[in-house]
């Protein structure tokens, strides 16, 4: 049997440069990943020297949501893709697109002689969409369209192996007849949209239904939301004071436009019936009445237009979350209206995960997809760094601001010197209460030890400066105007710490999460 021949570095270089968007993350090795990355660096494709391969893929990963294209990253083998794995993780459960270059041994060498081997097919098994050669015909261009097929994900290509990627499948398409019964019977529909419309040619039209329209976390962005039917976040697991729990009650049918249970905290059934249109099929963890899978939906938002109802009730339950979150003294919820201030609007918001971003996710309200970015599925601690520098990179005419709490500003504060390196324009904040605000909550209520969650030192305010960061610490809201007046995007980062009340800091959640 004739085996595949395996491309030269060269020719390779032309396809990933033709195929992959935006620089190449990584850390080089060196074998063949150093050579294909002088084969790209002569097509004019930019390397950005991560400090930690996890980073690498994430940052790859935050090129591919922005763009819609896949982001690339390199590594040697074993060891490097091992640490590539937490960025591939963090890809995967966000549905990042990207393509992920790693050094191989052909698949039939020896253990014996594999130094540094391993299993890069069952290393990477769970956290990619597949592990595959570079041999064959067509590789970059169907590996591209793997990683870009609903969900989006990570792809890992071996140099040196021969398994290819499969050509991709057509998805199947079934009828809207049974949800578009339900629409025309419906009296109060509200409408919960799930990533899918960042990636859907039909996302524009969201804006011109007359109905209450939610948005998950991870689809912060698809609807602007501003707009008077804009109802905000859906998590599934909403307490009394928020948009969720006021409004999906007063509905007779929710309509999911791409609902997936991975989308919210709990796929909890609903009160009234439920209908889904996705482009991969009925999500199981809801429980729909009607559901098809379909790529072309205008037929529902004929539908749609049909109705015109809730903008009062979502002005009213919107304004009330606002003053709720506000009425007490300087929180998040104060520090975040004041970032939107300062740029009217036109700044890219990224969040870690803890209490702030349960704030962030009702009070940030973008205008567009690419101005908020947050670990919405995963909900993993420490992405929030690698995701802002990639997209200060990808996109530097939009300051971009780095929100982190406690637990996750020191995971990979390493990489805080490329932005000094390539002078981009980010702000990073940090949120402290003094320790691990969200997981101290549950001690709280349940009477654990607090001990290991809480941190003596918790000022990061040393180590930015010694980065060629300046920075300035703030416990006020009017000092923090100061601050964010006193940036300016195109001098390169800077860094602010903000200080809150411990307790306060746990009081604000109350009635939201």
């Amino acid at each position: 049997m004739t085996r595949p021949v395996i491309p030269s570095i060269e020719s390779l270089a032309d396809e990933l440069t033709d195929k992959a968007v935006g620089p190449v993350f990584g850390i080089p090795g060196g074998g063949p990943s150093l050579e294909l990355l002088d084969a790209l660096e002569r097509r004019g494709v930019a390397y950005v020297r991560t400090h930690f391969e996890g980073c690498a893929a994430l940052m790859a990963g935050t090129m591919g949501r922005l763009s819609g294209e896949p982001g690339m990253c390199l590594s040697i083998k074993g060891p490097g893709l091992a640490n590539m794995v937490s960025g591939l993780a963090a890809s995967a459960l966000e549905g990042f697109p990207l393509l992920a270059v790693c050094e191989a041994f052909p698949r039939d060498t020896d253990w014996t002689v594999r130094h540094k081997g391993m299993d890069h097919p069952g290393l990477t098994s769970a956290v990619s969409k597949g592990c595959f050669g570079i041999a064959g015909k067509r590789v970059v261009e169907n590996a591209v369209a793997l990683a870009k097929a609903e969900v989006p994900g990570p792809v890992v290509l071996n140099l040196n192996d021969e398994q290819a990627p499969p050509t991709p499948v057509t998805p199947e398409t079934s009828v809207l007849g049974p949800v578009i019964k339900q629409i025309e019977i419906a009296k109060r529909p509200v409408v919960i949209v799930g990533s899918l419309a960042a990636r859907s040619v039909w996302a524009s039209r969201l804006e011109s239904l007359a109905v209450p329209v939610f948005v998950t976390a991870a689809a912060k962005g698809a609807l602007d939301e501003g707009l008077r039917y804009s109802a905000g976040v859906f998590t599934g697991v909403g307490l009394e004071h928020t948009p969720e729990a006021k409004i999906v009650p007063q509905s007779d049918l929710v309509i999911g436009l791409g609902l997936r249970a991975g989308e919210v905290l709990a796929a909890k059934p609903f009160e009234c019936s439920a209908v889904n249109v996705d482009t991969i099929g009925s999500d199981q963890g809801f429980e729909f009445l009607a559901s098809a899978q379909c790529q072309i939906l205008d037929s529902v938002f004929d539908a749609l237009d049909a109705f015109d109802w809730g903008s009062d009730l979502v002005a009213d339950v919107v304004t009330s979350l606002d003053n709720r979150l506000r009425s007490s003294g300087f929180l998040p919820a104060h520090a975040l209206a004041a970032i939107q201030r300062r740029f009217a609007g036109q700044v890219r918001g990224v969040f870690d995960t803890g209490n702030f971003c349960t704030i962030a996710e009702h009070i940030w309200r973008p205008a567009h997809p690419n101005h908020c970015l947050m670990s919405g599925k995963g909900r993993y601690m420490g992405t929030a760094l690698p995701m802002a520098i990639a997209a200060a990179e990808y996109d530097p005419s939009v300051p971009t601001v780095a929100v982190l709490g406690d637990g996750g500003i020191g995971m990979f504060l390493a990489e805080a010197r490329l932005a000094v390196e390539r002078t981009l324009p980010l702000l990073i904040v940090l949120m402290s209460d003094g320790g691990f605000g969200s997981v101290r909550g549950r001690a709280l209520k349940d009477g654990l030890t607090q001990a290991p969650l809480i941190i003596n030192d918790p000022s990061w305010l040393i180590v930015l400066e010694g980065m060629g960061i300046p920075g300035v610490a703030v416990n006020k809201e009017e000092d923090l105007s100061t601050a964010l007046e006193a940036w300016v995007p195109d001098s390169g980062p800077s860094y602010v710490e903000i200080s809150f009340d411990p307790d306060a800091y746990q009081e604000m959640i109350i009635g939201i999460r």
